[in-house]
């Protein structure tokens, strides 16, 4: 028995090695206020059930106004549709942002109950460790020749296994207590993660909503709301685009020749993440619309579209090789990201960026940019690219800035 008792002693003294903290009782305010959290928490919930359902009806309407053919009215009429969806999205990220704030508030009362659980736990373990320590300094005989009976004896003997047992399971509880408190701690950390993702999200979002309203005024400028001239604008843009299309060609197709490929990671699936929740509406080379489209025939990439506006994601964790933009040509706002693997990944025809610069680290999933309809663009998509990073260059030209390189197929590494 006196080894037990001493063996109880040593695990305390190995889980007690921290200070006791006061304890602190959760009074009736305190659980009312859990209440009323949980109450707001679930009325936010509803409201962004209903605005991500209206966001579903804004995104078709944007589709069938992006679907209608190229006049002046039509374009005006998109551009109306993106901001509406626009708006929604804003209002949506809000609710969002007030859940999470709202959630990382009930996770601090939640912390503060398991820690004033685990406090209460503490002091009632050192009381019952108390006692052993007590009865451990006197022997068995010593305890039987202070008792009346040997009836006597074998109580004080059966209490004190009591106490040892309840030492023990005491000891489990306080256990899964600091497990408890410590993934309610990392819980908090990811929600607070999340909601300085969501405020950057937010003010990225009405950014693209002033753009849009600038886009609007200046075609109604440029083209004294006239269709004639909105003709003769579009032409001349298509015009210049197919030859900066060769050009981009012409120039990837000689880095490539002069390119060996053998230093390329071996291609399989996950090496990259799909940087956007989409469907790919046109792969990599020469694929039937590409032929149609460009004068080269050739598709340098894949493209993947969601809706106008949605996050776009760092496919692997990397560097900001590069931010630029191409105005109403080619890529129009771009991002490059260089991995760790020797590969470099392009983000083409952003509505806006994300709040990373040039030379900063990001993570894989982080947010580095919104789909948008920029650049050379028959509708809202991502243009998606991957170049060996030894090819990579960036160029200063006319209307901007175009990066090129050894272009790959993406699908081998998604």
């Amino acid at each position: 028995m006196k080894k037990a008792i001493t063996f109880s002693i040593l695990i305390f003294s190995v889980l007690f090695l921290l200070p006791i903290s006061p304890a602190k009782s959760q009074d009736a305010s305190t659980a009312a206020l859990v209440d009323d959290l949980q109450s707001q928490i679930n009325s936010k919930q509803q409201e962004i059930q209903k605005l991500e359902e209206q966001a579903a009806a804004y995104k078709k309407e944007l589709q069938n106004a992006q679907s209608q053919s190229s006049t002046l009215k039509n374009q005006i009429a998109t551009i109306d549709s993106r901001i509406k969806k626009l708006q929604n999205d804003i209002s949506l990220t809000s609710a969002k942002i007030d859940s999470t704030s709202l959630k990382i508030e009930q996770l601090a009362l939640d912390i503060s109950s398991k820690q004033n659980e685990i406090d209460k736990k503490k002091d009632g373990i050192a009381s019952m460790m108390q006692v052993l320590y007590e009865y451990d300094q006197e022997s068995l005989m010593e305890m039987a020749l202070t008792k009346a009976t040997f009836s006597d004896l074998l109580d004080q003997v059966h209490y004190i296994e009591t106490i040892q047992e309840n030492v023990y399971n005491d000891m489990l509880a306080y256990q899964d207590l600091k497990k408890g408190l410590e993934d309610t701690k990392s819980l908090t950390e990811a929600q607070k993660n999340d909601l300085i993702s969501l405020r950057g999200q937010l003010s990225g979002q009405k950014e693209i909503v002033n753009d849009e309203k600038q886009e609007k005024n200046y075609l109604l400028t440029t083209t004294k709301g006239q269709e004639k001239q909105y003709q003769s604008l579009l032409n001349e843009t298509l015009r210049q685009q197919s030859e900066i299309e060769q050009q981009i060609f012409d120039l990837e197709d000689k880095i490539k020749k002069a390119y060996n490929p053998s230093a390329l990671p071996a291609p399989h699936a996950g090496v990259l993440s799909w940087p956007l929740d989409g469907i790919m509406t046109q792969g990599y080379g020469n694929t039937p619309y590409s032929k149609k489209l460009y004068a080269s025939g050739f598709h340098n990439g894949i493209d993947i579209a969601s809706a106008y506006g949605e996050p776009i994601r760092s496919a692997r964790d990397g560097v900001i090789l590069a931010i630029g933009n191409c105005g109403k040509y080619a890529y129009g706002k771009w991002v490059m990201v260089q991995h760790d693997n020797g590969l470099t990944t392009l983000y083409g025809h952003m509505s806006n960026y994300g709040a990373f610069k040039t030379g900063q680290n990001v993570k894989r999933g982080d947010i580095i940019g919104y789909e948008g309809s920029t650049g050379f663009s028959t509708g809202a998509h991502l243009h998606f690219g991957v170049y060996p990073s030894e090819t990579v260059e960036i160029k200063k030209v006319w209307y901007g800035t175009l990066p090129v390189g050894a272009s790959v197929n993406p699908l081998d590494y998604l």
